[in-house]
């Protein structure tokens, strides 16, 4: 029995030290994930969330390198901007069904065409891809976006954009 009592108070006060209360209370633990989660996720994104599509953990990181090369020097607004615009093609049913697929559509973004898609991205970048996948989607469903200073396909300047974040314009 003495035994047994000790067990019992070395696990309460083990649990105490290592999982902080905050934590426990603001449900923050993700219990269902069978990887673990990054300090940035946890931090970043609230678990009780839900993510507007599914999406892989590469995906999520071939997001955030989308968005580190088509967003660079763009304010962390224009930064989730450009992923929402991914995850809203991804849903819209004239554009393929999933991010790998939307990603390297040809001739859909520079980044894929210069190579520069292979280039690790920067926080920033992931934080925004994941904050678009949890639904901030600051161009309202916009399927489009270009630089008008330095784009150079024909085609994307026929598009009436109805909004501009940074450097970007946003159509539908």
């Amino acid at each position: 029995m003495d035994r047994c009592y000790k067990l019992k108070v070395l696990i309460i006060v083990l649990t105490c030290v290592l999982i902080p209360t905050s934590l426990i209370y603001s449900n923050e633990l993700d219990t269902n994930s069978n990887t673990k989660a990054s300090s940035v996720q946890s931090k970043t994104v609230k678990q009780q969330k839900r993510e507007v599509i599914n999406i892989t953990n590469e995906e999520l990181l071939l997001l955030s390198k989308l968005v580190a090369g088509e967003a660079r020097g763009e304010s962390y607004k224009g930064q989730v901007a450009v992923a929402a615009v991914v995850i809203n093609r991804v849903k819209d049913p004239r554009f393929p069904n999933t991010i790998k697929d939307v990603i390297y559509q040809k001739n859909a973004f520079s980044v894929v065409k210069d190579g520069s898609i292979n280039m690790q991205p920067t926080e920033s970048a992931y934080i925004a891809a994941q904050e678009a996948l949890y639904g901030n989607d600051p161009t309202n469903k916009a399927i489009y976006f270009w630089n008008p200073d330095i784009a150079t396909c024909n085609w994307i300047k026929t598009l009436n954009p109805y909004m501009r974040i940074g450097n970007h314009v946003f159509a539908k």
